[in-house]
């Protein structure tokens, strides 16, 4: 049994309501439920703006980022669920601490940056495993991540997308509940949470989901790993994180601090072929990976993966493979 499968079935059978909390520009500690704890933490840096970037669906997933305090202002409305330890929240200007059933609501705009685990009376931080539930137009996705003192970042467990248009619509009827506040909107928010985990349990046990979700899909060089990292990793890293944008050599030279005729001849040095050359057969293999791994229509795959038009990438796919993206994932499933 997965952990997701798991989780939702021990959520949906519990007879325990448990209660929220929104995360706003202003809260108060008065305003926690019991065994949350609320701290002010100011953010540091400024604030950059993203241009430009896109998605999953074409649509853009955050709108700014502090990089000196590590967050990011994102575009999707987000439910955050501890589901084993405990977790500090930094949102916003605050950081708020819970742990196993603590429920968080992030609307969109709030800046929220990683978890890291921490445990209250104890002097030793351990791990915290969390279930994130994010809306994507026509989509909800679902992952679960664990989060450790020693590490960088967050480590994807498990990655689902519910394309199902009762959870997409159950899912924005409670952010709207939330969000306008109105009377009774707390109560009616725990009501249509656990109707979401209902189905959500439905839609996952007849297997109604893609595997992997767009957001968090393990990329081949981690951030931590680029330390001392030569051109050719530079320059796959570069690719790897504008993946779904137009990409072309001016672009790609100006972010390698290199002039276009320098930019092309270290590409030809490196690689032993031109960047275009280097960028489609990137592609390509991204392209089998998700046609072998997941259930994403070559539509989707092909606007994942930077291209303009589905039949531009398929052209370029039976170029390369000698078969159609259709033909090669019915292959490799035989």
């Amino acid at each position: 049994m997965s952990l997701l499968s798991q989780f939702l079935h021990e959520r949906t059978i519990s007879q325990e309501i448990l209660p929220f909390v929104v995360a706003r520009p202003s809260m108060s500690a008065a305003q926690m439920p019991d065994g949350v704890r609320l701290t002010r933490r100011r953010i540091k840096g400024k604030r950059v703006i993203v241009k430009n970037r896109r998605d999953y669906a074409n649509v853009r997933a955050y709108r700014a980022y502090w990089p000196e305090a590590g967050l990011q202002e994102w575009e999707n409305h987000r439910l955050i669920y501890v589901m084993k330890g405990w977790g500090d929240f930094h949102i916003g200007n605050y950081v708020i601490s819970g742990g196993r059933d603590f429920c968080l609501i992030v609307p969109p705009g709030t800046p929220i940056g990683r978890t890291y685990p921490a445990e209250p009376h104890l002097a030793k931080l351990r791990s915290c495993d969390l279930l994130t539930l994010m809306l994507h137009p026509r989509a909800v996705q679902c992952f679960l991540t664990r989060s450790q003192a020693s590490d960088t970042g967050n480590q994807f467990l498990e990655n689902y997308l519910f394309k199902s248009l009762r959870l997409v619509q159950l899912f924005q009827f409670l952010m709207e509940e939330i969000n306008e506040a109105e009377a009774h909107y707390e109560s009616v928010g725990v009501n249509l949470l656990a109707a979401f985990w209902q189905i959500l349990e439905r839609e996952n046990a007849a297997g109604h989901y893609i595997n992997p979700g767009p957001v968090g899909r393990p990329q081949q060089w981690p951030e931590d790993e680029r330390k001392g990292a030569d051109f050719k990793t530079d320059l796959l890293h570069y690719i790897q994180k504008h993946l779904n944008q137009p990409l072309n050599v001016d672009r790609a030279a100006h972010a390698m601090y290199l002039s276009r005729a320098q930019f092309t001849r270290r590409v030809r040095q490196e690689t032993g072929k031109s960047f275009v050359e280097f960028l489609n057969d990137y592609r390509i293999e991204e392209a089998k990976v998700l046609l072998r791994d997941s259930d994403w229509t070559i539509r989707v795959i092909a606007g994942f993966l930077g291209y303009q038009s589905s039949s531009y990438f398929q052209a370029v796919f039976r170029r390369g493979c000698g078969m159609s993206p259709s033909q090669y994932r019915a292959q490799i499933r035989e």
